[in-house]
């Protein structure tokens, strides 16, 4: 069963152009480890939203235990106010290390 994971992520104002570089760097990468990857800015820059999706569990794990995670992961943390984790359309948490747990 396909997994969906949701990210929505507001940088703080100061950080905002940190962490959208942060992103364009990852993105290549992220991909690699996904069946589907959209990162999606909302128009006044306030919020981004990375949808990623995973054919199983077993590779959802794997690439939430990955390099290139554990980089967003502090990018996330270090640059942004507000984080929202859905998973499947179900929140799961409000804090990037939430993601470790699933």
């Amino acid at each position: 069963m396909k997994k969906k994971l949701e990210l929505i992520v507001s940088p703080s104002s100061r950080k905002r152009l940190e962490f959208k570089q942060s992103l364009d760097c990852l993105a290549g990468d992220l991909q690699n480890y996904c069946s589907k990857l959209e990162i999606i800015e909302s128009d006044d820059g306030v919020t981004f939203t990375l949808l990623v999706q995973w054919e199983t569990l077993d590779q959802m794990r794997q690439a939430i235990r990955g390099e290139e995670c554990s980089i967003l992961s502090g990018a996330i943390t270090a640059l942004c106010e507000k984080t929202i984790i859905r998973l499947n359309d179900k929140e799961v948490g409000n804090h990037i290390s939430k993601l470790t747990t699933l």
